[in-house]
């Protein structure tokens, strides 16, 4: 395991502060809702897992699971602009992947046009299952109004 990885296990307004930044610009331009403070602390309040990683006091990137009795759900993945391509989602999405004794099938859903997400969950060997209609809602920007569709994913 990863000794840069750790696990939000209780609200920390600082922590929850750096998620939603991170949050905010790794995916600002696909112009979908962006997450907020309380969207976060809901998230950990229903007791979904934020594992993130911090680098020198810093937290550059997180993954949020849902851990269920039959499966595992990646909620997001975000990387800071500044480390990304630098190998840190992939250590992320391999720390949920190899966490624990789960021998459980993982679940991502992705806008259809985020393409660079879909190519690195590729990698990762995860394969299009189905998809969700209209899921995304584009919140701003020209297309604002619009749905986007979302595939759903499973790591095979």
């Amino acid at each position: 395991m990863n000794p840069n990885i750790k696990i939000l296990s209780s609200v920390n307004n600082k922590i929850l502060t750096d998620l939603v930044k991170i949050h905010f610009n790794a995916f600002k331009k696909f112009n979908l809702r962006p997450w907020n403070y309380r969207d976060f602390l809901d998230i950990l309040n229903n007791g979904y897992k934020i594992f993130y990683y911090n680098l020198d006091n810093k937290i550059i990137g997180f993954v949020i699971v849902n851990y269920n009795l039959d499966f595992r759900e990646i909620i997001t993945i975000a990387v800071d602009r500044s480390y990304q391509r630098k190998k840190i989602g992939s250590i992320l999405l391999q720390h949920i992947i190899d966490y624990g004794q789960f021998n459980k099938s993982i679940y991502i859903e992705v806008a259809k046009n985020n393409y660079q997400a879909i190519k690195f969950y590729n990698k990762f060997g995860f394969k299009l299952l189905s998809y969700r209609r209209n899921y995304y809602s584009i919140y701003s920007g020209k297309n604002k109004g619009f749905r986007i569709d979302a595939l759903v994913m499973k790591l095979i």
